[in-house]
């Protein structure tokens, strides 16, 4: 399963907002904040945070997720 069908499944979003999410993910990563941690870290916020101070949380939100994604992936 992808990013964008687990949010759409378990979060009941629509495909746009989904796509957002996946898009805000793939920010964090290309910026190389994101190294495969599986927990929201202080420094990890901080750096979220720095990097995209007017994001409203969106950002982190997403990275949240994105870390909740993995961890059902991995029990699969």
């Amino acid at each position: 399963m992808e990013f964008k069908e687990f949010l759409v499944q378990k979060y009941n979003l629509g495909d746009s907002f989904a796509k957002d999410y996946v898009g805000r993910f793939n920010g964090i990563d290309n910026k190389g904040i994101y190294k495969g941690e599986n927990e929201m870290t202080q420094s990890l916020i901080v750096a979220v945070e720095k990097e995209f101070p007017n994001s409203k949380n969106h950002y982190l939100l997403a990275l949240e997720r994105y870390i909740e994604f993995q961890k059902e992936a991995k029990k699969q």
